[in-house]
């Protein structure tokens, strides 16, 4: 009688189920959102086309008074609400401002899509040529760069565009997108995350070489 070997569980399982919904549930509500936008008039997909825009300067907090004063003037067009920061708001957003709004939206996006692609790549290239290989190794140091980098560079892209936003709504001279060169998010934990996928595509290039050194002595 033969034996009956036990089925060996995927070992890249649950991340491959998962990283691929996600995907696909992406993919489904960005069709739908945008076939929606066809028929209907408040539905916009990463603000594009929207008609009522928003900007809160997150940087400047206002008086215990809550009363606005001339540095929170609004610009011609837009609107002011007094709250613990200023919100400058419009109905009637020029080209400019459509395209920015839809910018803090957008980089964002770009960077999460962008890391499950890659995601994706190296779990089914891992699945393809094998967990322990140079290929899945340098696939893995890519999305490690992704996340590192891309990070820092989505949200220093996202607050310069929120800042220049910021500064097309209202008349204060002191806002502008240089000030989101120095006033970003510090995305720490994407940050940490691509140290970690670097550190452990380092150790795996370092076991793929030591067993090619010790296949070459036996």
């Amino acid at each position: 009688m033969g034996v009956v070997m036990p089925k060996v569980r995927n070992p890249l399982e649950p991340m491959s189920t998962a990283v691929t919904g996600v995907l696909t549930l992406l993919a489904a509500l960005m069709g739908m959102g945008l076939l929606a936008s066809l028929f209907a008039d408040n539905v916009h997909v990463l603000s594009i086309g929207e008609k009522f825009i928003c900007a809160t300067d997150a940087n400047t907090r206002i008086g215990d008074d809550g009363q606005p004063s001339p540095d929170f003037a609004p610009a011609p067009g837009a609107t002011f609400t007094t709250d613990a920061h200023p919100e400058y708001c419009t109905e009637a957003p020029n080209t400019v401002q459509s395209l920015l709004n839809t910018a803090t939206q957008l980089a964002p996006f770009i960077f999460v899509v962008g890391a499950l692609l890659l995601a994706l790549w190296v779990i089914r290239g891992a699945a393809r040529e094998g967990l322990y290989t140079t290929q899945t190794a340098e696939r893995l140091r890519r999305l490690g760069w992704w996340l590192l980098a891309g990070s820092v560079l989505t949200a220093i892209a996202t607050s310069m565009a929120e800042k220049a936003l910021i500064a097309s709504l209202s008349l204060d001279s002191d806002i502008s997108a240089v000030l989101g060169l120095l006033s970003w998010d510090v995305p720490f934990m994407a940050i940490f995350t691509g140290l970690g996928v670097l550190s452990f595509a380092r150790i795996m290039r370092v076991g793929i070489t030591m067993r090619e050194d010790l296949d070459g002595t036996v």
